[in-house]
């Protein structure tokens, strides 16, 4: 464990600036303290969860190929997710809700955002983006061999974008060109290319599109903990969370998705290469993957 000095600890926090010339970078990284939680409580503890992302068993990377275990290529562009309503459960079922925890994890490329086109000359984007760590605060102190956490936004904040809590801030998510639908978060999106085993590498790849949105496609789930993790009153406890993204494709056939694709996107520099959609237009395959969404985490382990 590690102690959180002055109730703060170092992280990486997005400042968002716009530069005085024709290429405009709108969100740059940089190291920073920052608050764990505005109201963090020093008699709490802190719990790190540290989410490692496989394909098919290899460590995930955008840009990589994967072959699953069909012989099928996945090279992926994007998975963003977010990760909300963390609860800690002790063994005499005693239970720990964090308020406001909501996060997004992401694992993405370049996005533009909204008025950008091909032909623009004023370009403004958000850099290649990696986030798969999170600090929940205001853990109370105790030993818990649960954890619970969700995929998606609750119908709470779901169905009043006016409400924010946590990370949730439907102005930043509208921003990126279609990171939120008008009724709703996008819960989950991976985006990229597609080519089914013994297609042609040049005329049968597929660009595609899989998200989850709607109170209908909020899952929650739950590990049993081997080792408690241990919170402590101003100290990290870490928390390791294994996701094989394969599984979101279980029994989804990427080459035949039918989701649409709404009027207005064909000027979103972010999807105009895509021609597969799964979304709420193929409500039967949106089910399938919020459900493979939770069934992608395989395992929780306190380290």
């Amino acid at each position: 464990m590690k102690k959180v000095s002055s109730l703060v600890v170092a992280a990486s926090a997005a400042l968002a600036f716009t530069l005085a010339s024709c290429t405009k970078e709108v969100e740059k990284i940089v190291e920073k303290t920052v608050f764990v939680n505005q109201d963090f409580d020093a008699t709490k503890g802190v719990v790190k969860l540290d989410i490692k992302h496989t394909f098919n068993g290899q460590p995930f990377e955008i840009r990589k190929n994967f072959t699953d275990v069909a012989g099928n290529t996945f090279r992926f562009d994007e998975v963003r997710y977010w990760l909300s309503n963390v609860e800690f459960v002790k063994a005499n079922g005693e239970s720990a809700k964090i308020p406001n925890s909501y996060y997004l994890v992401e694992d993405r490329d370049t996005l533009f955002y909204y008025g950008t086109t091909a032909a623009s000359t004023t370009r403004n984007f958000s850099a290649p983006k990696k986030r798969t760590e999170v600090l929940v605060g205001n853990v109370p102190a105790g030993e818990y061999t649960k954890v619970r956490f969700a995929i998606g936004v609750d119908p709470t904040y779901n169905n009043n974008f006016a409400l924010s809590a946590g990370e949730l801030d439907i102005n930043q998510m509208a921003q990126v060109a279609s990171w939120a639908w008008q009724t709703s978060y996008i819960f989950l999106r991976t985006k990229g290319i597609f080519l089914a085993k013994g297609a042609d590498a040049l005329s049968g790849s597929v660009r595609f599109v899989a998200e989850t949105g709607g109170n209908d496609s909020y899952r929650t789930v739950e590990f049993t903990l081997s080792t408690p993790v241990i919170s402590k009153a101003g100290q990290v406890s870490n928390l390791a969370l294994s996701s094989e993204l394969a599984n979101l494709f279980s029994n989804l056939n990427v080459a035949a998705f039918k989701g649409t694709k709404p009027a207005g996107w064909a000027a979103d520099p972010n999807l105009t290469k895509y021609d597969k959609f799964l979304n709420a237009g193929s409500l039967d395959d949106m089910v399938k993957l919020a459900d493979n969404s939770k069934t992608a985490f395989v395992k929780a382990a306190a380290n």
